[in-house]
C-alpha cells in the first residue's frame, strides 16, 4: 500500500507527492514515527521557546493519523538572568 508523509514544520506544511510503499499501516506508523524524532533532532530548538512539528500520513483513500511533537521551553527561574 503507498503511504504519503506530508511534513508541517511550525506553520509551514509539506506535501509529499511520491509517497512510499509500504507494507501495512504499523509499518507507516513506525517510519513516520523514526522520521519525526530525526526531524526533532536537526530543527528543535529553533529560534524561540515553543516549536512544532507533526507528520500527516495519508492513502489514496485519504488521511490515515498524525504524529505530532510539541517543543517548548518553561523557563522555571524567578526573574533570573542565565
Amino acid at each position: 500500500m503507498k503511504f504519503y508523509f506530508d511534513i508541517r514544520d511550525g506553520g509551514e506544511l509539506t506535501e509529499d507527492d511520491a509517497g512510499v510503499e509500504l507494507p501495512d499501516f504499523n509499518a507507516a506508523r513506525l517510519q513516520a514515527t523514526i522520521a519525526l524524532t530525526d526531524m526533532a533532532r536537526d530543527y528543535l530548538p529553533r529560534d524561540g521557546d515553543t516549536h512544532s512539528l507533526a507528520i500527516r500520513v495519508r492513502t489514496d483513500q485519504g488521511p490515515q493519523f498524525d504524529v505530532t511533537l510539541d517543543y517548548e521551553l518553561a523557563d522555571l527561574r524567578d526573574g533570573e538572568d542565565s
